[in-house]
């Protein structure tokens, strides 16, 4: 079946099966995701937090790294205090072992984390960030962590600096992050088109979408576009969709996560669904989540 076929069968709200086939089929199997978007504000480091946490519980040993230099937030949503002295322009540049840029994540036995630095190095030091971040570093610093962790989960900046350059040559799966807004959906096809470029000789780079923040309602009501339309414009697979759930943005204030706030959250089900995913398992879209709006009308 072609892909113009199986777009027009999902636009005519039928055969949900062949959707599923076409974006969830097939084995993922990841091991370095990188979580990005061009667009700030799109919900990369809640993603990579949360899905990190998935990950964690079902078993897996997991670390999250904050990979923006600017802008760092991951140590708050993760709600880390006690934060390691070194960070990840530490870890790189072997100023440290790698073990002593790492905390713990104190819900989970499996769930660690390494820090941005708490300024950018360039307005502290006189060491450029494309001196640390050379390919060869980074390489060696991602090997590393292939040998000590099942799950490598990367939150970039909306900027691609020298780190984003290089992570992006070492990825298993690619994950563009999506607001469910045009000003996201056009961010994201552009992102999709640069991470592309920046892989380099990696050829055909695993790259997925997410949709963050989906408001079934608005579909329904026809004041935003459904899925078939947002594939369209990304021209990207699906990965998962994540509904906009209010409770999560209050746990997020707190810097709680979903998987140890309330895991019955629609929010926390999405991000198992992606974690599952991601594993390997084919796992139907909207999988215990209730949008309150029929499935054919978000389509």
């Amino acid at each position: 079946m072609t892909k113009p076929v199986l777009f027009d069968i999902i636009k005519q709200r039928k055969y949900y099966a062949a959707f599923y086939a076409a974006f969830y089929g097939g084995k993922v199997l990841a091991k370095v995701i990188l979580v990005t978007s061009f667009k700030g504000g799109v919900g990369k480091t809640t993603i990579s937090a949360n899905l990190a946490m998935s990950f964690a519980k079902s078993g897996k040993k997991v670390i999250a790294v904050d990979c923006d230099l600017e802008s760092r937030c991951l140590d708050m949503v993760l709600g880390v205090e006690d934060l390691p002295l070194f960070n990840i322009c530490d870890a790189v540049s072997k100023k440290c072992g790698i073990e002593s840029a790492v905390t713990k994540y104190g819900e989970s036995e499996n769930l660690f984390f390494m820090p941005a630095p708490a300024f950018y190095p360039e307005a502290v030091q006189d060491t450029d960030t494309s001196e640390i971040f050379t390919h060869d570093a980074v390489k060696d610093f991602i090997d590393a962590l292939k040998k000590d962790y099942d799950y490598i989960i990367l939150d970039l900046p909306a900027r691609p600096d020298s780190l984003y350059r290089e992570a992006v040559k070492f990825a298993s799966v690619i994950i563009v992050v999506s607001l469910h807004t045009a000003t996201s959906i056009r961010a994201a096809e552009k992102t999709a088109i640069a991470v592309s470029e920046l892989a380099g000789d990696k050829a055909n780079p695993d790259i997925r979408l997410i949709i963050n923040g989906f408001r079934a309602d608005d579909v329904k009501n026809g004041e935003n576009v459904g899925l078939y339309d947002i594939i369209s414009k990304t021209h990207l697979p699906l990965l998962g969709v994540i509904p906009y759930d209010s409770d999560m943005v209050r746990a997020q204030e707190q810097g709680m996560l979903a998987e140890t706030y309330v895991p019955k959250l629609d929010f926390a089900k999405a991000i198992d669904n992606v974690a599952e995913r991601l594993g390997g398992k084919n796992v139907k879209l909207l999988r215990g989540i209730k949008t309150g709006v029929k499935n054919k009308n978000i389509y």
